[in-house]
């Protein structure tokens, strides 16, 4: 084994045993602790570089720490699938049926099983478990909040419902179970995000309008593409828009994706979260007259007695 290499490789952190295996002796390693060119993190675990530790160099640690079998968790393992951004500070972990010396800054559990992926060269959770257990961990009683979380993960292709039903299978105790299940079913047809969810719910089915296909594959100006909602007997489209700062080549590729639609006849129709949320009725009123100008002969439900649909539907 080069010792280099593993260093390298554990972005500068290793074990006693491994130094050992590379053909230091204990002679050796000491003398490099008491020089200064490796530092000791934990008992048999060296930093191998002068600089500071960084969060990689902790993930690997950790791993080192839990051994065979063990895998980084939750947060620590949703960063390093790349759905997170955030580094976590605490790091988590999990081991199969025994007890680990826990790391300064991680916290370490017990699992009966573990369902165990590699992620940028360390053993984490697969993309189902993780999002289980970020669900677990949230202690939320609100299936929307289990849709906005789960979401994330299915909009960045990490996962999808059936992976989360077969890690959900597998599990003879999870208490948040049903919560879950239903936070499927809105995933399963198509909502990738909160937002989606609330255009679908709010806006579409609130006021009566007709089901539209969720992310419907259409050809874009550069390949294939998925439109959000598209009334496809009526050629109209529905694109929901989270982003609060739109400009740019993001502003730009959606206005030739909305020229290219119309090439073939789509009406393209944009949506934020201003209208969404706050302007719904209206936001209604807009699709039910893009579909009817398109041929769409139902009517329009008033969501309230408040509803501004109620004085189009008098007037037509």
């Amino acid at each position: 084994m080069d010792l280099d290499a593993l260093i390298r490789r554990q972005h500068g952190v290793l074990t006693r045993a491994q130094a050992v295996q590379c053909g230091l002796t204990v002679s050796a390693i000491r003398w490099r602790l008491e020089d200064g060119s490796w530092t000791r993190l934990a008992h048999g675990i060296y930093h191998a570089h002068t600089g500071p530790v960084t969060w990689m160099a902790r993930a690997h640690a950790l791993t080192l720490r839990l051994g065979p079998g063990g895998a980084l968790t939750k947060e620590t393992a949703a960063h390093l699938h790349g759905v997170e951004s955030h580094a976590p500070q605490v790091l988590s972990g999990a081991v199969v049926s025994r007890q680990v010396q826990r790391l300064a800054g991680t916290r370490v559990m017990r699992r009966r099983a573990l369902h165990i992926v590699t992620r940028q060269g360390l053993p984490v959770t697969s993309a189902a478990s993780t999002v289980l257990d970020l669900v677990a961990d949230h202690h939320t009683s609100h299936w929307r909040d289990v849709v906005h979380l789960m979401a994330r993960w299915v909009h960045c292709s990490k996962v999808n419902a059936e992976d989360v039903l077969a890690a959900l299978a597998q599990r003879e105790r999870y208490p948040l179970r049903s919560l879950v299940t239903t936070a499927l079913e809105p995933i399963s047809a198509g909502v990738e995000s909160i937002l989606e969810l609330d255009s679908l719910e709010g806006v579409i089915l609130r006021h009566g309008l007709p089901r539209p296909t969720l992310q419907a594959h259409g050809q874009g100006p550069h390949g294939t593409v998925r439109r959000d909602a598209e009334w496809e007997a009526y050629g109209v489209v529905l694109e929901s828009d989270g982003r609060l700062f739109h400009s740019g080549a993001s502003l730009q590729s959606d206005r030739r994706r909305d020229r290219h639609a119309a090439r073939t006849g789509r009406l393209t129709l944009r949506a934020g979260h201003v209208e969404i949320r706050f302007g719904s009725c209206e936001l209604a009123i807009d699709i039910f007259l893009a579909l009817r100008s398109r041929g769409y002969r139902g009517d329009l439900t008033a969501c309230s007695p408040r509803c501004v649909t109620r004085t189009l539907r008098a007037a037509i």
